[in-house]
């Protein structure tokens, strides 16, 4: 198979999923109204002190970013399965692997990049200082498509259940959690002035490991679901 054959596969897979997402404009728009929503809460709950308000504002941007992912994570393979095209794409001849990562790639730019772009926003509801903005923005870039790929496996290991939208939010929310550990001290430490590469970097590691392994995993666990 040539490489040019294959470009042109991925990017005929990642073209038909951010169309049909575009097509259902509204299941895009709701994550962000859902992080909108949340975070808008926080300063009501906990009042308008901003020392408060700074020192949690980072956790709280990425649990919300985390949760409101999970509301469209159930959704990634859904449509394939029901309308047999993942059955089709089985059998192609290009590699199952690679075009389902093309199909979480889509699924990243029409979830969590929405979040990412309004992120600071969200934070500067919370009063973050301006100066570790851009620290927030990279754990993000590195940890929400970390998550996708974990959930990807996961709702590969779910695809033939249904309702398993709970069952997939138990599974994931344990293996999100160093993630979200990570994020958040990058945060924390920028904000004390202290140095933030590190957590930066062990995201990083991670989301290579990620890229590497969680499409195989991913390939593997959609045919034993659709054979079962």
């Amino acid at each position: 198979m040539s490489h040019a054959t294959l470009a042109s596969a991925c990017a005929a897979v990642l073209r038909r999923d951010l169309t049909l997402a575009w097509r259902r404009r509204g299941d895009i728009t709701m994550p962000v109204l859902y992080a909108l929503i949340v975070v808008t809460l926080f300063p009501f709950a906990l009042g308008p002190e901003d020392a408060l308000l700074q020192r949690i504002a980072g956790g709280v941007v990425l649990l919300t970013m985390l949760l409101a992912m999970l509301l469209a994570l159930d959704a990634m393979f859904r449509s394939d399965i029901e309308d047999g095209s993942l059955e089709l794409l089985m059998l192609s001849p290009q590699p199952l692997a690679l075009m389902l990562g093309m199909k979480i790639l889509a699924h990243w730019i029409t979830t969590a990049l929405p979040l990412i772009v309004i992120a600071p926003l969200l934070a500067g509801m919370l009063h973050l200082p301006p100066s570790v903005m851009p620290v927030l923005v990279y754990a993000l870039l590195l940890a929400t498509p970390l998550l996708s790929l974990l959930g990807a496996v996961l709702v590969a290991l779910t695809a033939g259940s249904r309702r398993s939208g709970m069952l997939l939010a138990l599974m994931l929310l344990p293996l999100c959690v160093p993630v979200v550990i990570f994020a958040a001290g990058a945060v924390a430490a920028a904000q004390q002035g202290l140095p933030w590469l590190a957590p930066i970097a062990w995201l990083g590691a991670a989301l290579v490991m990620a890229l590497v392994l969680a499409p195989l995993a991913c390939a593997a666990a959609l045919r034993i679901a659709l054979d079962a």
